[in-house]
Protein backbone atom coordinates (compact mmCIF):
# COMPACT_ATOMS: atom_id res chain seq x y z
CA UNK A 1 0.00 0.00 0.00
CA UNK A 2 1.21 3.60 -0.62
CA UNK A 3 1.77 6.17 2.07
CA UNK A 4 -0.09 8.79 2.59
CA UNK A 5 0.53 12.07 0.55
CA UNK A 6 1.78 14.08 4.01
CA UNK A 7 4.58 11.36 4.23
CA UNK A 8 6.26 11.79 1.54
CA UNK A 9 7.98 14.98 0.19
CA UNK A 10 7.08 16.28 -3.62
CA UNK A 11 9.02 18.08 -5.62
CA UNK A 12 7.25 18.55 -9.33
CA UNK A 13 9.11 19.62 -12.72
CA UNK A 14 13.02 20.03 -11.44
CA UNK A 15 14.72 20.85 -14.58
CA UNK A 16 17.71 18.55 -15.15
CA UNK A 17 18.55 18.81 -18.99
CA UNK A 18 18.48 21.49 -21.50
CA UNK A 19 17.88 20.03 -25.08
CA UNK A 20 17.94 21.13 -28.74
CA UNK A 21 14.61 20.19 -28.33
CA UNK A 22 12.47 20.62 -24.77
CA UNK A 23 13.75 20.94 -21.41
CA UNK A 24 13.52 17.66 -19.57
CA UNK A 25 12.33 17.21 -15.70
CA UNK A 26 12.43 14.87 -13.36
CA UNK A 27 9.42 14.68 -10.38
CA UNK A 28 11.41 13.66 -7.10
CA UNK A 29 9.83 12.38 -4.17
CA UNK A 30 11.29 12.61 -1.05
CA UNK A 31 10.71 9.82 1.89
CA UNK A 32 10.71 11.46 5.86
CA UNK A 33 13.56 9.81 6.95
CA UNK A 34 16.23 12.65 6.75
CA UNK A 35 20.05 11.96 5.54
CA UNK A 36 21.53 10.37 2.76
CA UNK A 37 18.88 7.47 1.45
CA UNK A 38 19.39 4.85 -1.22
CA UNK A 39 17.61 6.27 -4.23
CA UNK A 40 15.97 4.55 -7.34
CA UNK A 41 15.28 6.54 -10.99
CA UNK A 42 12.32 5.45 -12.30
CA UNK A 43 12.12 5.07 -16.38
CA UNK A 44 9.12 5.11 -18.26
CA UNK A 45 8.20 2.85 -21.12
CA UNK A 46 5.75 3.26 -24.33
CA UNK A 47 7.79 1.99 -27.14
CA UNK A 48 10.20 5.15 -27.56
CA UNK A 49 7.20 6.92 -29.15
CA UNK A 50 5.12 7.87 -25.88
CA UNK A 51 4.96 7.84 -22.22
CA UNK A 52 5.75 10.52 -19.60
CA UNK A 53 7.25 10.62 -15.95
CA UNK A 54 3.85 9.98 -14.22
CA UNK A 55 3.79 6.53 -15.68
CA UNK A 56 5.62 5.08 -12.99
CA UNK A 57 4.63 7.53 -10.02
CA UNK A 58 3.12 4.74 -7.75
CA UNK A 59 5.68 2.91 -7.75
CA UNK A 60 7.86 6.13 -6.90
CA UNK A 61 5.44 7.04 -4.10
CA UNK A 62 5.48 3.06 -2.70
CA UNK A 63 9.43 3.12 -2.82
CA UNK A 64 9.70 6.59 -1.11
CA UNK A 65 7.67 5.53 1.34
CA UNK A 66 9.76 2.70 2.08
CA UNK A 67 12.87 5.07 2.46
CA UNK A 68 14.36 5.63 -1.01
CA UNK A 69 14.84 8.97 -2.49
CA UNK A 70 12.82 8.63 -5.91
CA UNK A 71 12.48 10.47 -8.97
CA UNK A 72 10.67 10.10 -12.59
CA UNK A 73 12.00 11.47 -15.43
CA UNK A 74 11.72 12.44 -19.08
CA UNK A 75 13.33 11.59 -22.29
CA UNK A 76 13.26 12.87 -25.62
CA UNK A 77 11.04 10.39 -27.92
CA UNK A 78 11.35 9.98 -31.15
CA UNK A 79 9.54 12.13 -33.07
CA UNK A 80 12.22 14.75 -30.99
CA UNK A 81 15.47 12.83 -31.61
CA UNK A 82 16.91 9.46 -32.24
CA UNK A 83 19.36 7.08 -30.82
CA UNK A 84 21.01 7.88 -28.57
CA UNK A 85 19.30 10.74 -27.48
CA UNK A 86 17.11 9.53 -25.16
CA UNK A 87 19.89 7.49 -23.56
CA UNK A 88 21.99 10.02 -22.69
CA UNK A 89 18.57 11.98 -21.58
CA UNK A 90 18.50 8.93 -18.89
CA UNK A 91 21.92 9.57 -17.72
CA UNK A 92 21.77 13.25 -17.36
CA UNK A 93 18.85 12.25 -15.04
CA UNK A 94 21.32 9.79 -13.30
CA UNK A 95 24.04 12.25 -12.79
CA UNK A 96 21.47 15.14 -11.97
CA UNK A 97 20.63 12.81 -9.25
CA UNK A 98 24.57 12.58 -7.88
CA UNK A 99 25.35 15.96 -8.50
CA UNK A 100 22.36 17.63 -7.56
CA UNK A 101 20.31 15.37 -5.15
CA UNK A 102 22.58 15.68 -1.92
CA UNK A 103 20.09 18.68 -0.67
CA UNK A 104 17.16 16.15 -1.16
CA UNK A 105 18.53 13.46 0.82
CA UNK A 106 19.89 11.34 -2.10
CA UNK A 107 23.39 9.16 -1.54
CA UNK A 108 25.10 9.67 -4.71
CA UNK A 109 27.17 5.99 -3.60
CA UNK A 110 23.68 4.43 -3.74
CA UNK A 111 21.32 5.01 -7.04
CA UNK A 112 19.44 2.27 -8.78
CA UNK A 113 17.08 2.76 -11.92
CA UNK A 114 14.01 0.43 -13.14
CA UNK A 115 12.63 0.62 -15.81
CA UNK A 116 9.30 -0.36 -17.74
CA UNK A 117 9.76 -1.76 -21.42
CA UNK A 118 11.26 0.63 -23.42
CA UNK A 119 12.33 2.02 -19.97
CA UNK A 120 13.76 -0.86 -19.19
CA UNK A 121 15.57 -1.12 -22.07
CA UNK A 122 17.28 2.36 -21.65
CA UNK A 123 17.72 1.60 -17.55
CA UNK A 124 19.52 -1.51 -18.65
CA UNK A 125 21.89 0.54 -21.62
CA UNK A 126 22.59 2.95 -18.90
CA UNK A 127 24.54 0.47 -16.62
CA UNK A 128 26.23 -1.17 -19.51
CA UNK A 129 27.31 1.79 -21.04
CA UNK A 130 28.38 3.72 -17.80
CA UNK A 131 30.69 6.96 -18.35
CA UNK A 132 31.27 5.68 -22.33
CA UNK A 133 32.02 9.37 -23.45
CA UNK A 134 29.88 8.77 -26.87
CA UNK A 135 26.66 8.26 -24.64
CA UNK A 136 27.61 11.12 -21.78
CA UNK A 137 25.64 14.00 -21.77
CA UNK A 138 27.70 17.38 -21.24
CA UNK A 139 25.92 18.92 -18.88
CA UNK A 140 27.64 17.30 -15.82
CA UNK A 141 31.36 16.88 -17.12
CA UNK A 142 33.18 14.44 -14.01
CA UNK A 143 29.90 13.21 -12.67
CA UNK A 144 29.43 9.81 -12.94
CA UNK A 145 26.58 7.81 -14.81
CA UNK A 146 27.20 4.51 -12.97
CA UNK A 147 24.34 2.49 -11.26
CA UNK A 148 24.38 0.16 -8.60
CA UNK A 149 21.75 -1.90 -9.57
CA UNK A 150 19.07 -2.08 -12.24
CA UNK A 151 16.05 -3.63 -12.49
CA UNK A 152 14.44 -4.40 -15.66
CA UNK A 153 9.94 -4.72 -16.57
CA UNK A 154 9.12 -6.50 -19.57
CA UNK A 155 11.65 -4.92 -21.79
CA UNK A 156 13.33 -4.88 -24.93
CA UNK A 157 17.04 -6.19 -24.56
CA UNK A 158 17.40 -7.17 -28.45
CA UNK A 159 16.68 -4.97 -31.68
CA UNK A 160 17.96 -7.90 -33.44
CA UNK A 161 15.19 -9.79 -32.31
CA UNK A 162 12.75 -9.11 -35.42
CA UNK A 163 13.28 -10.63 -38.58
CA UNK A 164 10.11 -8.80 -39.68
CA UNK A 165 9.29 -6.50 -42.83
CA UNK A 166 9.32 -2.94 -41.77
CA UNK A 167 11.22 -3.53 -38.49
CA UNK A 168 9.57 -1.73 -35.11
CA UNK A 169 11.59 0.99 -33.58
CA UNK A 170 12.94 2.43 -37.33
CA UNK A 171 11.95 5.70 -35.85
CA UNK A 172 13.90 5.44 -32.89
CA UNK A 173 16.91 4.01 -34.39
CA UNK A 174 16.74 5.82 -37.42
CA UNK A 175 15.85 3.50 -40.22
CA UNK A 176 15.96 -0.19 -40.80
CA UNK A 177 18.41 -2.21 -39.19
CA UNK A 178 20.17 -2.62 -43.21
CA UNK A 179 20.97 0.94 -42.86
CA UNK A 180 21.80 1.65 -39.48
CA UNK A 181 23.42 -1.96 -38.06
CA UNK A 182 25.53 0.55 -35.60
CA UNK A 183 22.56 1.27 -33.89
CA UNK A 184 21.10 -1.76 -33.22
CA UNK A 185 23.77 -2.79 -32.01
CA UNK A 186 24.76 -0.31 -29.98
CA UNK A 187 21.28 0.15 -28.57
CA UNK A 188 20.47 -3.64 -27.52
CA UNK A 189 21.87 -4.36 -24.01
CA UNK A 190 22.46 -7.90 -25.17
CA UNK A 191 26.36 -7.94 -25.85
CA UNK A 192 27.32 -5.28 -23.88
CA UNK A 193 27.64 -6.23 -20.27
CA UNK A 194 30.68 -6.42 -18.77
CA UNK A 195 32.24 -7.39 -15.40
CA UNK A 196 31.38 -3.54 -13.90
CA UNK A 197 27.91 -4.05 -15.05
CA UNK A 198 25.79 -3.69 -11.52
CA UNK A 199 23.45 -6.52 -10.01
CA UNK A 200 20.28 -6.59 -12.12
CA UNK A 201 16.90 -8.11 -11.56
CA UNK A 202 14.92 -9.30 -14.87
CA UNK A 203 11.24 -9.42 -14.15
CA UNK A 204 8.93 -10.60 -17.25
CA UNK A 205 5.43 -11.84 -18.14
CA UNK A 206 5.36 -15.12 -19.45
CA UNK A 207 2.10 -14.59 -21.51
CA UNK A 208 3.69 -11.08 -22.72
CA UNK A 209 2.70 -10.58 -26.41
CA UNK A 210 4.20 -7.35 -26.83
CA UNK A 211 7.95 -8.17 -26.25
CA UNK A 212 8.39 -12.19 -25.75
CA UNK A 213 10.02 -13.28 -23.04
CA UNK A 214 12.72 -14.83 -24.46
CA UNK A 215 14.39 -11.42 -24.36
CA UNK A 216 14.53 -11.40 -20.89
CA UNK A 217 15.89 -14.87 -20.96
CA UNK A 218 18.59 -13.64 -23.45
CA UNK A 219 19.79 -11.05 -21.70
CA UNK A 220 19.30 -12.94 -18.63
CA UNK A 221 21.98 -15.65 -20.00
CA UNK A 222 24.28 -12.62 -21.20
CA UNK A 223 24.42 -10.86 -17.41
CA UNK A 224 24.60 -14.37 -15.94
CA UNK A 225 28.04 -14.49 -16.96
CA UNK A 226 29.68 -10.99 -15.63
CA UNK A 227 27.48 -10.42 -12.88
CA UNK A 228 25.16 -10.94 -10.37
CA UNK A 229 21.64 -11.35 -12.33
CA UNK A 230 18.38 -12.90 -11.56
CA UNK A 231 15.33 -13.68 -13.95
CA UNK A 232 11.82 -13.68 -12.93
CA UNK A 233 9.23 -14.82 -15.16
CA UNK A 234 5.58 -13.66 -14.18
CA UNK A 235 3.55 -17.03 -14.69
CA UNK A 236 0.51 -16.23 -17.22
CA UNK A 237 1.30 -12.55 -16.49
CA UNK A 238 0.62 -10.06 -20.22
CA UNK A 239 3.29 -6.83 -20.46
CA UNK A 240 1.03 -4.70 -18.31
CA UNK A 241 1.88 -6.84 -15.45
CA UNK A 242 3.83 -3.43 -13.41
CA UNK A 243 0.21 -2.45 -13.15
CA UNK A 244 -1.56 -5.48 -13.35
CA UNK A 245 0.53 -7.36 -10.87
CA UNK A 246 1.92 -4.19 -8.66
CA UNK A 247 2.18 -5.70 -5.01
CA UNK A 248 3.95 -8.49 -6.50
CA UNK A 249 6.52 -6.39 -8.41
CA UNK A 250 7.14 -4.50 -6.07
CA UNK A 251 8.30 -7.08 -3.35
CA UNK A 252 10.11 -8.53 -5.69
CA UNK A 253 11.85 -5.27 -6.54
CA UNK A 254 11.89 -3.81 -2.65
CA UNK A 255 13.80 -8.04 -2.04
CA UNK A 256 16.45 -7.15 -4.86
CA UNK A 257 16.82 -3.60 -4.21
CA UNK A 258 17.12 -3.98 -0.44
CA UNK A 259 20.28 -6.05 -1.34
CA UNK A 260 22.02 -4.15 -3.18
CA UNK A 261 21.06 -0.40 -2.66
Amino acid sequence: MSPPPDEITVHRDLPFHETPERTLHVDLFEPVESGPSPTILFVHGGAFVEGDKDQLERYAREFAGRGYVTATCQYRLADEATFPAALVDVKAAIEWLRSEGEGHGVDGRRIGAVGWSAGANLASLAAVTADEPGFEPEVYPGVSSELQAVVGYAGVYDFEWWDDDPEPHLNYLGGAREERPTAYDLASPVGQATFETPPTLLVHGTEDDVLPIEQADLFYRDLDSVTEARFEPLEDAGHGFPTDAFDETVELTAEFLGAHL
